[in-house]
């Protein structure tokens, strides 16, 4: 028995040359490459920070902007795009996403300078913020309960490909062309996702909402979403545990290519790694669905604390070297493959007819820690690798603390959600 939510001869469907069905494989394929337009663009150019920096005459603090300015822009871009979605349509919004990503990217490939080239970094995270809102908004659309979970789980586990090969990648391509090549060929990518999106995505909502982009109602959906104690907990705690993840983000080209003298080769290899550790615990998500979301998140959130603590403790006893360091960040990006599926699938599902909103807040708060992340790295960052397993604790701990102190007052049906949704449980988008 199929687990889509609503008869497909019910949605507002354009027609599509090549359609590909949501139970399909491909359909999470699709789904994860427009989850991976941000991953590819911080990852890709993480090797070419130092030389970037060099290049264009910056100072660490300035090319570190690189990353929190694109993701500030992406925290802008999800409030945007989460309403947009509901308004035009999950189809139109995440064609649009792909034109603004792609000219950014054209932008960055000519900057003359740092200045311009974070100002379309920040243009670019507007850009890329469709793709994972949009996403997730799609899944919620189709599926409910534990195949919601499961899809998920699925989909970022294959997004995670894109850490995995993106600095290897990246890193080639500016040792070949330089890094403006880098940016090239991420705006490439871009065209490419959008004419897939054009001729094999179909809408997947039944109406949509006229009055999503009215200011009333902007208000009404966030403070609805806001003021639910399971969304804001999740919102909250996915926030922080984020920041903890973009701490490493931030700092890993600094602490393994300036302080370890590791090149460009042996960094892809390390960071690919460790982004398998995110795939490996999101499929594990994904397998385990038996187990309530609530102690697979405490699960996860534990083990990224106690890793992130030895990571710090290598470091103040002068231990911490690359291969010391492997098996904690393994376990650290494990951690957050355990959480995130479950804590992504705890905001929506008390929100399904505003899935967009909910989308749209949670990613911008991910966002938005993620930003203040990469500059307490920054800031904290004195030639030893103290500023990213710091930054990386005290994230940790937070996002921890936060559960702890929120969880039992989660409702147990925020985890049992049947497996598929009412027929009318988005009859409201009028």
């Amino acid at each position: 028995m199929p687990s889509s939510a609503v008869d497909e001869k019910k949605r507002v469907l354009l027609n599509v040359p090549y359609k590909i069905h949501s139970e399909s494989k491909l359909f999470i394929v699709l789904l994860a490459a427009v989850v991976m337009l941000p991953s590819l663009s911080i990852d890709s150019c993480l090797a070419s920070l130092p030389n970037i920096g060099f290049l264009l005459h910056a100072q660490p603090a300035a090319t570190a902007s690189i990353l929190s300015l694109f993701m500030a822009g992406f925290a802008v871009g999800q409030i945007i795009f989460g309403p947009l979605c509901d308004r035009l349509g999950r189809r139109p919004a995440l064609l649009i996403g792909c034109v603004v990503f792609t000219i950014a990217a054209f932008g960055c490939a000519i900057a003359p300078s740092i200045l311009i080239l974070v100002f379309c970094r920040f243009l670019q995270g507007i850009g890329a913020a469709a793709g994972p809102v949009i996403s997730f908004a799609i899944v919620r659309d189709l599926f409910v309960g534990t195949e919601a979970r499961k899809r998920f789980a699925y989909v970022g586990a294959v997004a995670m490909m894109a850490p995995i090969v993106a600095p290897t990648l990246g890193g080639f391509i500016s040792s070949r062309a330089g890094w403006r090549a880098v940016f090239y060929f991420l705006a490439a990518g871009g065209i490419l996702l959008g004419l897939v999106i054009v001729l094999s995505l179909e809408e997947s909502i039944v109406r949509r909402d006229k009055q999503a982009l009215f200011l009333s109602n902007l208000r009404k959906n966030y403070w609805r979403v806001i003021s639910d104690q399971a969304c804001r907990t999740y919102v909250i705690v996915g926030g922080l545990s984020f920041g903890g993840l973009f701490a490493y983000v931030s700092g890993s080209a600094f602490v393994f290519i300036e302080i370890f003298k590791l090149d460009q080769r042996m960094f892809g290899t390390l960071f690919a790694l460790n982004a398998l550790g995110i795939a490996l615990g999101a499929l594990t998500t994904g397998r385990l669905t038996g187990i309530s979301a609530k102690r697979m998140i405490s699960a996860g959130l534990a083990l990224g604390l106690s890793t992130s603590g030895m990571l710090v403790l290598l470091t103040v006893v002068h231990a911490l070297t690359p291969l010391s360091a492997m098996p904690f960040l393994m376990l650290n990006t494990f951690s957050m493959g355990l959480s995130s599926p479950n804590i992504v699938h705890g905001t929506m599902e008390p929100v399904p007819e505003i899935a967009g909103v909910a989308s749209s807040l949670f990613g911008s708060v991910r966002m938005i820690a993620g930003s203040i992340s990469a500059e307490v790295v920054a800031i904290w960052y004195n030639g030893t690798p103290i500023a990213m397993a710091g930054a990386m604790l005290l994230f940790a701990a937070s996002a921890l603390g936060c559960w702890l102190l929120c969880a039992r007052f989660l409702p147990q049906e925020r985890y049992t959600a049947p497996r598929r949704r009412p027929e009318n449980s988005l009859a409201n988008h009028s």
